[in-house]
């Protein structure tokens, strides 16, 4: 295709891509500041063997995976419900939807983080689920003998609670790149169903073999109301995929984000 017809297609149809993209960006915007906000909190666990053995070293990392999974149980919910420093309306289910753990073997450390809309609520969680474990650990460990005792420990207290999400200037800037490929589709749509018309000798120039006898003069342009409402139609085209598009990504950013 000409680099001229690249040119036409900007100036006659770039509004559509513009216009996209401008209504799916606010729209993840408008999402973005009416989502509630929620705040994560981190604590990391020490686990380290009671003695430099490479034997006790390689069986702390084994027990890494099971160590999160026994923060996440419902027995140790239960436990950190029943000694939070304040009382939360939560059921065991309900708080370990708001945690999770991460085993990192290379540093023999478990990494829990808290997720709540308010951020001294998942600071708490955050401290209350590592001390429970820490405490379980100790009463399992005083059934075993000290050289083979695994020790649990923080390494420092549960951050403040900082916000995660939502990401509004992500959101926006991920808004208006979609917005702008849906944008985009529509001009390819477009193009492709007027690519079936005649309208000038260059549109048959991709032709062989075939000649052009005559032309028919253009017709007069349609009465002015005419315009109109052709660009009402036209507009409406991108503008509910605009519509349409902020309306998925402000699902996407809800679920996801």
């Amino acid at each position: 295709m000409p680099l001229a017809e690249y040119a036409r297609i900007i100036r006659e149809r770039g509004w559509i891509v513009a216009v996209t993209a401008i209504v799916a960006a606010a729209a993840a915007l408008l999402f973005s500041l009416v989502q509630r906000p929620v705040y994560q909190s981190t604590i990391r666990l020490n686990v380290i063997g009671a003695r430099p053995d490479f034997g006790l070293s390689q069986t702390v990392k084994s027990l890494l995976r099971n160590y999160a999974g026994q923060i996440r149980s419902y027995d140790t919910a239960v436990l950190a419900l029943r000694d939070m420093p304040e009382p939360l309306d939560l059921t065991p289910e309900a708080l370990l939807a708001k945690v999770n753990v991460q085993a990192v073997e290379s540093d023999l450390q478990l990494v829990i983080e808290a997720e709540d809309s308010d951020p001294k609520t998942a600071q708490m969680i955050a401290q209350q689920m590592a001390d429970t474990f820490v405490w379980v650990t100790e009463q399992f460990n005083l059934k075993l003998d000290a050289r083979d005792r695994v020790n649990v420990f923080a390494s420092g207290p549960a951050t403040p609670g900082y916000r995660v999400r939502p990401q509004k200037k992500l959101n926006t800037l991920a808004g208006g790149i979609l917005g702008a490929v849906v944008g985009a589709a529509i001009v390819i749509a477009l193009e492709w169903l007027d690519s079936r018309f005649v309208r000038s000798a260059g549109d048959l120039a991709w032709l062989e073999d075939i000649r052009l006898l005559a032309a028919v003069p253009a017709a007069e342009p349609p009465p002015r109301g005419h315009w109109r409402q052709a660009l009402a139609v036209g507009s409406s085209i991108p503008l509910m995929g605009g519509i349409a598009l902020g309306i998925l990504l402000a699902t996407i950013a809800y679920l996801f984000l």
